[in-house]
C-alpha cells in the first residue's frame, strides 16, 4: 500500500468540526486496532459505546483516501468520528498498518480441488455460509453482453431462502449486553441491508416481478420481526424500510403485472404501512403505495410524458412523497433508455441537476451547457454536471461549469435528493466540495488561474492549511494572473474575520506571525488549536512571548495533573518543559526552580507523576 498522503486539515474539510474533534480524541486513546491493508483496501476496528467495535473500511488511490465507510449509523454529514479517528493513524502512523496479499489473488493461486476443500471446511464451521449459497445463487441473474437490452432470469426466484435469512437475523440481533440489564444490538443491520441489496440486480435488469418478489418475501419477514422483538431497542434497522419502499416504488413502475397483482400488492404494502405507523415509522411507504396505485396511468404524466404537459406534479400533489416518486420515475425511465421522457420529466419538475445530467450523457454539450447556466442555483449541482461532463470527455465545458458554480450560492431547491448535511440557511450547497474538485482537476488540465479561484473560495469555506497552501501554490504559478504578495493579507484578514477556524492558530504559526498566534491561542481550559500546534507555539514564543508560555503552558499542566488525568502524566510533563524555557528565555532560571519544588511537593503521593516532574529540576 502506497503511503497515506491523506492530511489532517483534507480531514477535517471532509468532517464536521463535531467529528473530527471527537475522531481525534478516539486516535489519541488508542481506540483504533486492527489496520490491515489488502491491495488498496484498508480495513481497521475502532471501539466505541458499543459491545462490539466498529468497522471501518477505506479505499486509497494513489495514497490518498478515495472513499470510506464506517458500520455505525451516523448519517449527519462528512465523514463519522470513526473514519476521523482509523485516517488521522493513517496520517500519523502509516507504518502501523500489517499488509497482506488481497484475498482474490490468493484464491486465484488455488485450484479447483482446493477451492472446493477451502470451501467446504468453512461450511463445516460457519452454519451461516451455506444459507449465503443458497441466497446468491437464487438471485443469480444473467450477465449483461454490453448490449442496451436487458437481460434477466424468465424463471421465478425462490423466495424461501430470503424469509429463512431474515428470521436468523432478526432473532440473533439482540442479546444481553456485558454487565447491564439491558439489551444490545450485535449489528445485523448490515447483513440485513445486504439481503434487501440482493433485489438491486433484478432492477438493473429491469426484470420488476423477480424484484418485488425478493423485496416483498424480506419485508414481511422484517415488518413481523421487527414488530415482535426489536422495536423497543432499534437504533438504526427501520431505515431500511426506507430504501426497501424505493426499491418497490421503482419495481412496481418496471413490471407488467395485471391490475389483481398490482393491487394486491399494494393492499399488503398498506397493511405494512399502517402497522409500522402505529410505532413511529410513517414516512417509508407511501412512496411505493402510490406508485402502485398510480403506475403511468396517470393523464396529467402521460401529457408530460408525451411533451404535452407543462407542469408536474399537478396541483394539490406536491408532497415530498410525489418529489420521491418522481425521482424513481426518472430512474426507471433512464434504465429503459427512455431517455427523451425522462427529459421532459425532469425539466418540468424541476429536477434541473438530473436534466443537464442526461442532456451530457446524450452528447448534447452545448444544450446541457446552457440550460445549466440558466437553472442550476447551487454549486453542488455544478458539480453534479461538472463530473459527468468530464466522463463524457467534455474538459473545456466541465472546467466552464465548474467555474461558473463557484458563484452560484443557493442550497439546491430544485433537486429531487438534497443531501441537507451540506446546505444551511447560510453557506453555499456544496461549495468547498466543488471548490477542492475545480482546484485539482483545472491546475492538472493547465488552468492555474481557474485553479487559483477555485484555492481562494476552498480556503473561505474551510480556514485549513491545507487549502492555505494550495492557494498558495497556485499564486505562485505561472500563468495564475496574480502573486502570492497580493494574495497573501487577503486570505490572512479573511482568516483573521472567520468566526470559526481549526486552523487559525498553526497558520499563523506558520507564517511567523507569533503574536497573531499567541492571541488566537485562546485560554488553557480552550481547545482553538490541537497539541501539537499549541506546544510547538509555545516553543516559538518562548523569548517574543514568555509570560503568556508560563500562563498558558503551566494551565494546560495543572489541568491534567489537578484532575488526576494519570494516562496524560507525560503531557503535562511535556507542557512544563515548555514553560522552563520561556522561564530560561527570560532570565528567570529562579522563578522555575521555585515553581517545580513547589509542584513536586503538592503531586507527591502520585507515584507516576512524581519522577517526571522531579526530572525537570
Amino acid at each position: 500500500m502506497p503511503t497515506p498522503v491523506i492530511t489532517a486539515a483534507a480531514i477535517r474539510a471532509l468532517s464536521t468540526p463535531e467529528s473530527f474533534g471527537r475522531g481525534q480524541e478516539y486516535e489519541r486513546m488508542g481506540a483504533v486496532s486492527g489496520i490491515v491493508s489488502r491491495g488498496s483496501e484498508v480495513s481497521a476496528q475502532v471501539e466505541g459505546s458499543e459491545i462490539d467495535p466498529y468497522r471501518v473500511k477505506v479505499r486509497m488511490s494513489d495514497g490518498g483516501v478515495a472513499d470510506a465507510t464506517c458500520n455505525c449509523p451516523y448519517e449527519w454529514g462528512g465523514y463519522c468520528k470513526h473514519i476521523v479517528a482509523v485516517l488521522l493513524h493513517l496520517a500519523e502512523h502509516p507504518k502501523a498498518v500489517t499488509e497482506r496479499a488481497p484475498t482474490a489473488d490468493l484464491l486465484a493461486k488455488l485450484d479447483k480441488a482446493r477451492l472446493l476443500d477451502l470451501l467446504q471446511r468453512r461450511l463445516d464451521v460457519d452454519e451461516t455460509l451455506a444459507d449465503w449459497i443458497d441466497l446468491e445463487l437464487a438471485t443469480e441473474v444473467a450477465k449483461a453482453d454490453g448490449s442496451k437490452t436487458r437481460k434477466g432470469r424468465r424463471t421465478p426466484v425462490d423466495t424461501s431462502a430470503f424469509r429463512q435469512q431474515v428470521k436468523s437475523l432478526i432473532g440473533g440481533r439482540y442479546r444481553r449486553r456485558r454487565y447491564w440489564d439491558d439489551w444490545r444490538a450485535t449489528g445485523n443491520h448490515e447483513e440485513l441491508e445486504r439481503l434487501v441489496q440482493k433485489a438491486v440486480p433484478f432492477l438493473e435488469n429491469g426484470d420488476g416481478r423477480n424484484a418485488l418478489r425478493v423485496l416483498e418475501a424480506i419485508t414481511e419477514e422484517l415488518v413481523d420481526g421487527w414488530l415482535d422483538q426489536t422495536y423497543l431497542h432499534d437504533e438504526d434497522m427501520y431505515l431500511l424500510f426506507d430504501d426497501i419502499a424505493r426499491m418497490i416504488a421503482e419495481a412496481a413502475l418496471m413490471s407488467d403485472l395485471e391490475a389483481d397483482a398490482r393491487d394486491a400488492l399494494s393492499v399488503t404494502v398498506e397493511d405494512w404501512h399502517q402497522r409500522l405507523s402505529e410505532y413511529g415509522i410513517e414516512d417509508a411507504f407511501p412512496v411505493a403505495i402510490r406508485a402502485l396505485e398510480s403506475g403511468w396511468d396517470d393523464p396529467a404524466l402521460e401529457a408530460v410524458l408525451s411533451s404535452k404537459g407543462r407542469s408536474w406534479p399537478p396541483a394539490g400533489r406536491s408532497d415530498a412523497v410525489e418529489s420521491r416518486l418522481t425521482a424513481v420515475r426518472l430512474r426507471v425511465l433512464e434504465g429503459a433508455n427512455r431517455s427523451e421522457e425522462y427529459l421532459r420529466l425532469s425539466k418540468v419538475a424541476g429536477a434541473h441537476t438530473e436534466h443537464t445530467g442526461m442532456l451530457a450523457r446524450l452528447g448534447r454539450i452545448a444544450d446541457a451547457k446552457t440550460y445549466g447556466k440558466k437553472r442550476l442555483k447551487a454549486p453542488s449541482e455544478a458539480l453534479a454536471l461538472a463530473k459527468v461532463l468530464r466522463e463524457a470527455g467534455e474538459d473545456d465545458a466541465s472546467l466552464d461549469i465548474a467555474e461558473a458554480g463557484l458563484d452560484l450560492n443557493g442550497v439546491a431547491p430544485g433537486t429531487l435528493q438534497r443531501d441537507e448535511a451540506f446546505g444551511t440557511s447560510t453557506r453555499p450547497h456544496g461549495l468547498s466540495l466543488l471548490a477542492h474538485w475545480l482546484r485539482d482537476y483545472a491546475g492538472a488540465f493547465g488552468r492555474p488561474r481557474v485553479a487559483l479561484k477555485a484555492a481562494l473560495v476552498g480556503f473561505k469555506e474551510t480556514h485549513s492549511l491545507e487549502d492555505f497552501r494550495a492557494a498558495e501554490t497556485w499564486a505562485k504559478a505561472k500563468g495564475s494572473g496574480s502573486t502570492w504578495a497580493k494574495v497573501r493579507p487577503t486570505l490572512l484578514a479573511d482568516l483573521a474575520a472567520a468566526p470559526f477556524a481549526h486552523d487559525r492558530t498553526l497558520i499563523y504559526l506558520e507564517e511567523g506571525l507569533i503574536g497573531e498566534a499567541v492571541a488566537s491561542a485562546g485560554e488553557p481550559s480552550d481547545y482553538a488549536a490541537d497539541r501539537t500546534t499549541l506546544m510547538r507555539l509555545a516553543e516559538a514564543a518562548a523569548a517574543s512571548h514568555s509570560d503568556w508560555v508560563v500562563r498558558f503552558a503551566v494551565g494546560k499542566a495543572a489541568n491534567i495533573m489537578d484532575n488526576n488525568r494519570a494516562s496524560h502524566y507525560e503531557e503535562a510533563a511535556q507542557w512544563l518543559q515548555k514553560a522552563a524555557l520561556a522561564y530560561e528565555a527570560s532570565g528567570r532560571e529562579d522563578n522555575w526552580a521555585y515553581l517545580i519544588e513547589t509542584l513536586i511537593d503538592k503531586h507527591r503521593r502520585k507515584y507516576k507523576l512524581r519522577p517526571l516532574l522531579e526530572a525537570l529540576r
